[in-house]
């Protein structure tokens, strides 16, 4: 069962349904059970950002998966595309909002396991994308 949190905005990813059944598989999985407490966010941000962080984006949207959609601006099919945050919702903007709202107390435990579920539930509110290479480098940096 899929362990829903609040929404916070009205807009749903067109990936929902593909980000929900990699949740369910998270949960499932014996994996990510580290604890964690008396971590400030933004120390938890600064070290697990560019690692885990980033893994688990690249291992739930595979290259597999991403090569399904054309570049949403160029439009390219074939081209090896990168997994794009919107303007102003990158992952450090996602992974605050997700821990802001399982772990307000960072004086209680917490499993990394819970966090990374939030992470991607923050994904669905988002309007990510998957872009070629070249128009992703062209897009501004939040």
């Amino acid at each position: 069962m899929i362990k829903k949190f609040k929404k916070m905005t009205d807009y749903i990813n067109p990936n929902s349904d593909y980000i929900d059944k990699r949740i369910e598989a998270l949960q499932k999985s014996s994996r990510w059970n580290t604890t964690f407490v008396n971590t400030s966010h933004s120390d938890f941000i600064s070290d697990l950002s560019h690692n885990i962080f980033t893994n688990i984006v690249h291992s739930t949207f595979s290259a597999s998966y991403v090569k399904k959609f054309p570049c949403s601006d160029c439009g390219d099919k074939l081209a090896v595309k990168d997994r794009c945050h919107g303007i102003g919702e990158s992952r450090l903007v996602l992974m605050k909002r997700a821990l802001e709202r399982v772990w307000p107390d960072t004086t209680k435990e917490i499993k990394l396991k819970t966090i990374l579920i939030a992470f991607l539930e923050e994904h669905k509110s988002t309007k990510f994308t998957f872009k070629c290479k070249p128009c992703h480098r062209k897009e501004p940096k939040c």
